[in-house]
């Protein structure tokens, strides 16, 4: 029917050509069953799903007593009744060294992302569980590990087990990263040796065993080809490896615990690892794997100071990308580390003085014959050379992580019978074909170990196409195969790519572009190398297996050396890193596993070993290629010697979506894998195959008419012959005769029939033809069949034509009406929608009008109301102002009646003091007279004119001037006023001025009594504040210590809790009387300027008074006494100024301003006023 039949051997397809080998692994790929076989090849397509029921316990134990422990019939392959599964391969290698005794091998290949680690994993955990014997289907367990689980369950050796599977994800931490197609890449090839205790099969089969025991011992891996470029640089969708990224993501006392200078630091810090937007690998984060990492460390024995001292030799390789070199400031062919702090840090870290570091990276030791100098690098130079230390450093751990583990796993140190040899099941994980826009160094050397395997790998298929034809009984004739011999000659031959590599880095002046041109000129005859002109001078291609690759020579000169300049190992021999001193003292080796020279005797060496120093020099040293190709030639020895099982794991897209295969990618993974080569050498004498069965049922139309039925039950001879009396007949025509000889086109086996190139396609012509005249008849009938029924067809049409066409009509005419309804029905709405229209309109504006005649209602009643309230609001403004003027008038009033007295004192006090002067004037003028008169006789003189003899004042403070009288005869003379006689006003104003000075001197005493009992009370008011602050910060103090004993008290007894709440509600309370104590202190304290203020006033009101007395009073005494009493006063406010009234309690200060506010005191300053204004006026 044209479809393809899905088979699970893709040997048994009927056709061969890639698109059936394509949509057969695509129809099972999307049912969900990853594995297909071919022969004894397994392709694995991977799932991008955890499928639990693939890898159930159940399924494990099945093909382990199926294919393993169960008695197995010779006629019948096994593997016919389970389907494909790496779990196949496993039991079948694990059977082969058991009952053969012979080594055995899994070759998994695959480009990235295709599930090789997977599936390794899934290998190693199935071997396990395999050795446990015969299982019970009956115990479930999902999962990967569940193999390792049954497998330690009846293994007394359950640690060695446990490190040997453990061994796997610590070699992905320190070895995969993510790449564009996978997020776990391997980015080294590996080669894991899993050593058993195998029991000779004689002796089991003196012990009535059916299966020897084989139990594991150990296991020793040997690693390939570390991508060393990834660790200084990687673009920006990549990573580099994991380890780098789970040491940044621990937690923060781990990386300060493991060095100091990863505090705080993240994947930016460090210019080697950069930021990554991938934070998750298979479901955990870098922070989880960490730990992981770690224990599994711990199960090989690296943890303590040898932990520390990994992690540290990872230190040293992330410092390494943050030096910055530039171009020396005094000389541009010299460079200089601009970064100090990062050198600092580097050289703390490993041990080794800044100085050493510094000319190790930008000096290079050139040696010329006995003499040696230093050349200095360039910027670039000495970032080139920075950058290849680190990667030797990181290179060298990890081949020191690699001999711990097998230290740690091997069966020599570990297992406890002590044994010469151990059998092996090798498994091998490498790097599968790769061709890229630009192939470079590394693609050469990975596509060159893939030819040295598809030679394997061609003929191992052609050893099991020769044990099917065995198996079914056909004589085996020559068959012709594609051989790869050529390419690997071209590679590894004497006049090869590495020989002249080798060659071109011996030279002085070697260079890529020579390297191109001498591998052209010397195999220019090759047929599979490529010489185009269109390429550039660094450009050759060959054609691989695979197809034909172009590679980019540059710098595969450089590549190939590798080799780490002499400063830079002086550097590292310095350092106190141990892995970095001694792991850089060794030789430049490229695998971790100790090489063997015997199949099964495989002495490991341990860390602890140290290794002499390599003497040679730079120019004899191993080359890259050299190490690589002996690598390949001892792995390809060590396989040689076992037998070996495939397995071929397929990347269905590139959207690492499950169930989805993109088919021209998967087609170029199937020619790289060697699928398509692998099936045409195995039908490559008889290229189609059919089961007897399928042979019978397919062709049973080429039988003669005449001929019996089919017998469904018939015997197996019964089927061969029933199978060659149809064949012979129908293949007449094809048969050859050579010799005398009939060859026919077929070959009959035990379980199926192979044909001859073309027989099958006849076969399949004759059947069609046979067929065809059947086909004719059934044509006929149907042909009659299908005109009866399109005749009723169109009939029954026709007639629904019509009726659908008078349909048409009455529906036309019904519309019609329709419409003329519908326009008389628009006209007359729209003759009621006119009227509504007007009526709107009329009633719109009847509104509009209402509205401005409310607006301009409402504006005018708003207008009144405005004004009212404006009225009002002035006759309240009057009410309430008219007072305060009123008062204000008759202050001003009394203040210009003051004023007025003032000057009427002063005018007075004026002509006073003119009067004096005038009458002391005229006093002078009459004494003078009367002296310059002679004296009149005393006879002459009346008796009644006698001078009176003064007076004593009644005052007592003065005499009185003798007051003379004018004769009144003939009188010479007038008599002359005594000096110093006083008015009787002056002497008034005398009186009153004694007066007033004696009222100012009882003032003034009683001011002082009052000044005094403020001081007292100020004192104590003070005291009392004093007192107060004291308790406040004892309070403070108290707080402080309730709370620190509150915190200690609460992490031991809970129920403290509620008397610390207390006691901060008590601290509440103090602190909100101290707030009201601050604010009524504020506020006595207003109160307090407020009286200083006063004083200040009264203070100029004396210094007025006292300047006004000095000016206007002639009496010294009085001033004297007057600037005496000032002076007091003075002296006592500066006194208790000084004292500090801001220190005087708020209390006395409210109290002595209420006193000074009392109505008495206010009428004793009245009264004061008063007499001032009584002594001026």
């Amino acid at each position: 029917k044209g479809v393809i039949k899905e088979v699970e051997d893709m040997v048994d397809l009927p056709f061969l050509h890639e698109a059936a080998i394509l949509y057969n692994l695509k129809a099972r790929h999307v049912k969900g069953k990853p594995y297909t076989r071919t022969g004894d090849i397994v392709i694995a397509v991977n799932p991008y799903q955890w499928m639990n029921e693939l890898y159930s316990q159940e399924r494990r134990n099945l093909y382990a007593n199926t294919l393993v422990w169960d008695g197995r019939d010779e006629e019948v392959d096994p593997r016919s009744s389970v389907e494909p599964h790496v779990y196949e391969t496993s039991s079948l290698a694990y059977r082969g060294l058991a009952m053969e005794g012979r080594d055995q091998s899994v070759l998994v290949s695959g480009e990235s992302g295709a599930g090789k680690t997977e599936t390794v994993k899934i290998l190693m955990s199935h071997l396990a569980s395999v050795q446990s014997g015969v299982q019970s289907s009956s115990f479930k367990e999902d999962g990967a590990a569940a193999a390792a689980i049954g497998a330690t369950q009846h293994n007394s050796h359950s640690p060695i087990v446990q490190r040997v599977l453990d061994s796997n994800p610590l070699l992905e931490a320190f070895g995969n990263a993510k790449t564009v197609r996978n997020d776990n890449s391997s980015r080294f090839g590996k080669y894991i040796q899993l050593q058993f205790d195998a029991e000779d099969p004689t002796h089991a089969a003196f012990s009535g065993k059916n299966m020897p025991s084989c139990i594991l011992a150990g296991s020793n891996c040997e690693v390939y080809l570390l991508e060393k470029s990834r660790v200084v640089g990687h673009e920006e969708e990549k990573r580099t490896y994991h380890i780098f990224y789970q040491l940044l993501g621990a937690p923060e006392e781990t990386k300060i615990e493991i060095w100091s200078g990863l505090e705080d630091t993240d994947m930016e810090s460090f210019n080697y690892v950069g930021w990554t937007d991938t934070e998750v690998i298979e479901g955990k984060t870098d922070a989880e794997r960490f730990q992981l990492t770690v224990d599994a460390l711990a199960l090989v024995g690296v943890e303590g100071e040898s932990l520390k001292t990994l992690f540290r030799a990872i230190c040293i390789v992330m410092q390494l990308g943050n030096l910055v070199f530039e171009p020396h400031a005094d000389d541009e062919e010299k460079s200089d580390i601009t970064s100090t702090e990062e050198l600092e840090a580097l050289a703390e870290l490993m041990g080794v003085p800044e100085e050493d570091i510094k000319n190790s990276l930008t000096l290079r030791t050139v040696r010329a014959r006995n003499e040696e100098y230093k050349v200095p690098l360039k910027s670039v130079q000495a970032k080139d050379s920075c950058d290849a230390f680190a990667k030797e450093i990181y290179a060298k751990a990890f081949l020191w992580l690699v001999r711990t583990i097998n230290t740690a796993t091997c069966a020599e140190n570990n297992y406890d019978r002590k044994l010469s040899n151990f059998a092996i099941i090798g498994l091998l994980d490498i790097f599968g074909f790769e061709s890229f826009d630009v192939n470079r160094f590394e693609q050469l050397c990975i596509n060159y170990a893939n030819e040295k395997l598809q030679q394997k790998f061609t003929q191992d298929i052609f050893r099991s196409v020769q044990a099917e034809y065995e198996f079914e009984g056909i004589e085996l004739g020559e068959i012709k195969y594609d051989d790869n011999v050529d390419v690997l000659n071209l590679v590894e031959g004497r006049m090869g790519l590495v020989a002249v590599l080798n060659e071109e880095c011996v030279r002085p002046k070697g260079n890529d572009t020579a390297f191109v041109n001498k591998i052209i000129a010397m195999n220019k005859d090759a047929g599979c190398l490529i010489a185009e002109k269109a390429f550039h001078d660094y450009e050759f291609g060959i054609k691989h297996y695979a197809g034909a690759v172009v590679y980019d020579a540059t710098n595969f000169v450089t590549k190939n050396m590798d080799n780490l300049p002499r400063d830079l190992q002086d550097c590292a021999l310095k350092s106190s890193n141990d892995i970095v001193s001694m792991e850089v003292r060794s030789s430049h080796q490229s695998t971790a596993g100790v090489k063997t020279g015997g199949r099964r005797k495989r002495p490991t060496t341990t860390g602890k070993e140290k290794r002499a120093p390599s003497r040679k020099g730079s120019l004899v040293q191993e080359t890259v290629c050299t190490k690589f190709r002996s690598q390949l030639t001892t792995l390809m020895e060590n396989l040689g010697e076992t037998r070996s099982r495939y397995i071929r794991c397929i990347k269905p897209n590139a959207l690492k979506k499950p169930r989805l295969m993109q088919h021209l990618s998967t087609i170029e993974q199937l020619r790289c894998a060697g699928v398509v080569a692998a099936v045409t050498i195995s039908r490559s004498a008889f290229p189609n195959r059919l089961e007897h069965e399928i042979l019978l049922d397919r062709f049973k139309s080429l039988f003669n008419i005449h001929h019996h039925s089919l017998d469904i039950d018939a015997s197996k001879e019964d089927t061969l012959k029933e199978v060659d009396e149809l064949l012979t007949p129908a293949l007449q025509p094809l048969e050859v005769r050579k010799d005398g000889e009939v060859a026919k086109a077929f070959v009959i086996g035990k379980t199926r029939t192979y044909f001859r190139a073309g027989a099958l396609e006849f076969l399949e012509a004759e059947r069609l033809k046979g067929l065809s005249n059947w086909a004719t008849q059934i044509q006929r009938i149907v042909r009659g069949y299908v005109a009866h029924v399109k005749y009723h067809r169109i009939r029954q049409g026709t007639i629904r034509i019509q009726s659908l066409v008078r349909r048409i009509i009455s529906l036309e005419r019904f519309r019609l009406v329709i419409r003329s309804c519908i326009i008389l029905q628009c006209w007359m709405r729209r003759r009621i929608a006119i009227s509504e229209l007007i009526r709107r309109r009329e009633a719109y504006k009847a509104t509009l009008i209402q509205t401005h005649w409310r607006m301009a209602v409402a504006i005018t009643a708003l207008k009144r109301s405005r004004k009212a309230a404006v009225q009002i609001q002035a006759i309240a403004r009057g009410a309430i102002q008219r007072p305060k003027y009123l008062a204000d008038i008759k202050e001003k009033r009394e203040e210009a009646k003051l004023e007025n007295q003032l000057k009427a004192l002063q005018r007075k006090l004026d002509e006073a003091e003119a009067r004096r002067i005038e009458a002391e004037e005229k006093a002078k003028l009459a004494e003078e007279e009367a002296l310059k008169q002679p004296p009149p006789e005393a006879k002459d003189v009346p008796e009644e004119s006698a001078p009176v003899p003064p007076k004593p004042a009644a005052s007592g403070e003065g005499a009185s001037v003798p007051r003379t009288t004018a004769s009144t005869g003939n009188s010479v003379g007038i008599p002359a006023p005594v000096v110093g006689q006083l008015t009787a006003q002056q002497q008034t104003l005398m009186d009153e001025s004694g007066k007033m000075l004696e009222y100012l001197r009882k003032e003034v005493f009683k001011l002082r009594s009052q000044n005094t009992q403020l001081r007292t009370d100020f004192d104590l008011l003070k005291e009392n504040n004093q007192r107060l602050m004291d308790a406040n910060a004892s309070a403070g103090a108290s707080f402080a210590a309730l709370n620190q004993h509150a915190k200690q008290l609460n992490k031991t007894n809970v129920k403290l809790v509620t008397e610390i709440s207390n006691f901060k509600q008590q601290i509440h309370r103090l602190n909100m009387t101290q707030v009201e104590l601050k604010e009524e202190l504020k506020m006595k304290q207003a109160a307090y300027v407020a009286e200083v203020h006063s004083r200040l006033e009264y203070q100029k009101t004396m210094i007025k008074i006292v300047d006004s007395v000095q000016e206007r009073c002639r009496d010294t005494r009085l001033v004297e006494d007057v600037l005496t009493w000032s002076d007091e006063c003075e002296a006592v406010y500066t006194h208790n100024s000084g004292g500090g009234y801001e220190e005087q309690d708020s209390h006395f200060e409210s109290n002595t301003l209420a006193e000074m506010a009392s109505p008495q005191r206010q009428t004793q300053s009245t009264g004061f006023s008063g007499r001032i204004k009584s002594f001026f006026g």
